[in-house]
């Protein structure tokens, strides 16, 4: 009765293939602006892929999730070697260890503890799509929200609430940047202010999602056999972070978020679409 419950994601059959090389570097391309700006990285790793009907959408999820590990790693290694030009004028209390971990801690304690079940139930086309639905509507009240405090007035219990506020963002298509954002604005701060914070958070986040999933990924026999896919793909997100790097600089000026939600929103309305087509909603 239980497995009868169970998500199936709508995906042909996996194969004993590996990742063609030139998925991997379709999805570094995409993954380098996806992780800057509040659309959710995961979210359309998992459906354009899907929605294209590229190979990379047959493989078994451990096969994928390798590749999501080199994704992350090309990403937050571009930003520390060449990080945006524009520094994020975080007091120096706002620097510390303590405060880093008080953002990263509720979501690593979530996603350490719920990762079976997020894996399982919030992976499919249809759950993605929710999770972009999601995003969207937080995007749009965020636009909503007029502050003035800036990042020097950053504290512990602003770490604290925006570090439990990004946990949602573990479920695919809810995206960390735009929960981060949300939950900065709602506490006070100014639209380009809540992006610097954002923004402060992706390089430790990233590396947090390489220590977790690596270690899952090397568990279950992912990275070894598709190295030469997971170096495309971490080199392409390496490049395309570098070149995206701007886009950082436009949320920062304050820019409004909607026609981010409407992107968001159209991928999950083609998903919708997709699944209505197939007569299947990707729960059996």
């Amino acid at each position: 009765m239980a497995s009868a419950l169970r998500p199936k994601p709508l995906m042909p059959p996996a194969t004993d293939s590996g990742p063609r090389l030139r998925d991997a570097a379709l999805l570094g391309l995409l993954h380098g602006p996806a992780e800057l700006l509040p659309i959710s990285s995961s979210g359309h790793a998992t459906l354009l892929p899907w929605l294209l009907g590229l190979p990379y959408s047959t493989l078994p999820s451990e096969r994928r999730k390798a590749i999501e590990v080199a994704l992350h790693a090309g990403t937050a290694a571009a930003l520390v070697a060449a990080p945006p030009t524009t520094p994020v004028d975080m007091p120096p209390q706002a620097k510390s260890l303590a405060l880093s971990v008080l953002m990263l801690a509720p979501t690593a304690a979530v996603g350490l503890l719920g990762r079976r079940v997020i894996s399982k139930r919030l992976g499919t086309p249809a759950t993605v799509a929710a999770g972009l639905a999601a995003g969207s509507a937080a995007l749009v009240f965020a636009d909503s929200l007029n502050g003035k405090r800036t990042t020097v007035d950053f504290s512990a219990s602003d770490a604290l609430l925006i570090g439990v506020a990004q946990a949602p963002s573990l479920w695919p298509g809810v995206s960390r940047s735009a929960m981060t954002i949300t939950a900065a604005r709602s506490r006070g701060f100014a639209a380009g202010d809540a992006a610097r914070i954002s923004r402060s958070g992706v390089v430790p986040a990233s590396f947090a999602a390489v220590a977790l999933e690596a270690a899952v990924a090397f568990k279950d026999g992912g990275a070894p056999r598709d190295l030469a896919a997971c170096g495309v793909a971490a080199a392409a997100a390496f490049c395309s972070t570098i070149a995206s790097r701007g886009l950082v600089g436009r949320l920062e000026r304050g820019t409004q978020l909607w026609p981010w939600a409407l992107l968001r929103c159209t991928t999950a309305t083609a998903t919708v679409l997709r699944i209505r087509s197939n007569g299947n909603d990707g729960v059996q």
